[in-house]
């Protein structure tokens, strides 16, 4: 009798700094955005976004996350479970900046790696991702041309913007 694969899953963990700590990327890119006509944006954090496919557990996930992607020192980390945000009046918005899927993705490539390194069953794939997590009014189209000129660039990257939670 053989044992039966463990089926494909998709995986979405968010790696950010703790409140506690200064964001000199999310400064920098609430600059960026300002410099585009964005300057009712007030505040912006960025974190890390790892999309991990294959035949892996949440826990094991969840051990990954810990010991592999986050420093517990200064980092958190989540499991993202996709939910539609409810609209919020344009105040709290999400932006994910991928690379498109015909583009390499190295540092996916390095996390695939390690995770089977740390004697976890070997991810079929990674991709990573920045989240720009942006509080201040705006509006969608504006928000998402300053984000096409100012943190993506449309060649290679792929940039979803959605209202978000606060």
């Amino acid at each position: 009798m053989s044992a039966r694969p463990m089926p494909m899953a998709t995986h979405l963990i968010e790696v950010r700094l703790r409140p506690e700590f200064s964001d000199a990327e999310g400064a920098s890119a609430l600059q960026l955005l300002q410099a585009e006509g964005l300057s009712s944006l007030k505040e912006a954090r960025v974190s890390r976004l790892y999309r991990i496919q294959g035949p892996i557990t949440a826990t094991q996930v969840q051990q990954a996350a810990r010991d592999l992607l986050c420093d517990p020192i200064t980092q958190e980390h989540r499991v993202v479970v996709p939910v539609p945000a409810p609209l919020n009046g344009m105040n709290f918005w999400r932006v994910e900046v991928w690379l498109k899927p015909s583009v390499h993705d190295p540092v996916g490539d390095t996390i695939v790696s390690a995770i089977a390194d740390m004697g976890l069953p070997r991810p079929e794939a990674a991709r990573c991702a920045l989240v720009y997590r942006l509080s201040g009014r705006a509006a969608k189209p504006a928000l998402e041309r300053a984000v096409a000129r100012a943190l993506a660039n449309p060649l290679i990257h792929d940039a979803v913007v959605s209202e978000a939670h606060p």
